[in-house]
């Protein structure tokens, strides 16, 4: 692989950037995973507060946001070209 990066094709970089995108759908995407588990484990959570009694959090626009990230997310796959390449090498 060269070292002077200015010899690189558009198609090497197009190829590369796709093997990246792949990546960071993959990151995002378990990242939103592990908070929607999360998000799941606090909806039997209750909360007491004084003189207010015993209440749900609400998770609401943590949940809307989860979901709009998910959303922006897989559209960098789509996105053509680079769109996304896998499997990324170990």
């Amino acid at each position: 692989m060269p070292t002077d990066y200015s010899t690189y094709t558009l198609e090497e970089v197009s190829y590369g950037q796709a093997r990246i995108n792949y990546e960071l759908v993959e990151v995002d995407e378990t990242i939103i995973e592990g908070l929607n588990a999360l998000i799941e484990l606090l909806k039997t959570v209750k909360v007491e507060r004084p003189g207010q009694g015993t209440r749900e959090i609400d998770l609401t626009n943590v949940v809307a946001i989860l979901e709009k990230a998910s959303k922006i997310s897989k559209k960098v796959a789509e996105i053509k070209p680079p769109g996304c390449e896998e499997p990324y090498p170990d």
